[in-house]
């Protein structure tokens, strides 16, 4: 898929770069694309990666020595775990050059153990990469949000169906629109998310989203540089997070002006 080639290409840049952050909030449903972002920071046999390599075989495997990856518990994803994946993060790297931590369903994380994350998420050691995957941003603490950059995985056929990139469109030309419910408004904000991403991609990499169409595609692209996309959209990911309480007109008054 085009996304999935863009998001490698996002990473590829950042690692050639020298500018990748070290925590990354992966937002999706679908987490395969992982493992390759993973080679792309890590491989040294091919200018993205070559999957044959002993390194690349042993983060497929998930059985790399510079590899932790963290499962819940049962329920939750208790705070030893977290512990252990903290003390792993500050070990001297055995092959790579970043120790990377992979903390799978974000989402069953016990307050305690965000709790005690949060601290190296904000001054991780230099050769981190932490990994946290997550369904959805609601329960997870808005301190984690903040201080990991954030990667939309591509929709699914099924989650393509959930979306009305209609609406976002209208609505990004300053076309009015209302929702009656908050299922729909939520939507709406996803969509938007989505629509911001794909944005932020494209202008980082020149590679678009397969999901939307060329005609809306270019409702940004030639208006808005990638900082201003990326603060518009940590902004609606503000809103996105107390969307059950939020007064909808004033939120949606709120995305305009930071748009405007």
């Amino acid at each position: 898929m085009k996304s999935n080639q863009g998001i490698l290409d996002y990473f590829h840049i950042l690692e050639k770069n020298s500018s990748s952050a070290a925590s990354y909030l992966f937002i999706g449903r679908d987490f395969t694309l992982l493992d390759d972002i993973l080679k792309v920071i890590s491989c040294e046999n091919d200018s993205y990666f070559c999957s044959s390599c002993w390194d690349c075989k042993m983060i497929e495997a998930h059985n790399h020595p510079d590899l932790f990856c963290v499962e819940p518990q049962g329920l939750n994803t208790r705070i030893d775990k977290i512990r252990e994946a903290i003390h792993f993060l500050y070990l001297k790297s055995f092959r790579l050059k970043k120790k990377i931590v992979i903390l799978k369903d974000g989402n069953s994380l016990s307050p305690a153990a965000a709790n005690a994350f949060l601290k190296t998420l904000e001054e991780p050691p230099g050769n981190s990469f932490i990994a946290i995957c997550v369904s959805k941003l609601e329960g997870i603490l808005p301190t984690i949000i903040s201080r990991c950059r954030k990667i939309f995985l591509p929709f699914n056929a099924g989650e393509n169906a959930l979306c009305n990139f209609d609406i976002v469109a209208e609505f990004l030309k300053g076309g009015r629109i209302v929702f009656k419910d908050r299922v729909k408004f939520s939507s709406f904000l996803w969509t938007l998310i989505m629509f911001l991403h794909n944005d932020l991609l494209f202008k980082t990499t020149g590679r678009g989203s397969s999901i939307f169409a060329e005609d809306k595609q270019g409702l940004f692209f030639n208006f808005y540089d990638a900082e201003r996309i990326h603060n518009a959209l940590n902004d609606v990911l503000k809103i996105y997070s107390v969307y059950k309480s939020i007064n909808i007109n004033l939120a949606l008054n709120l995305i305009r002006l930071k748009l405007n």
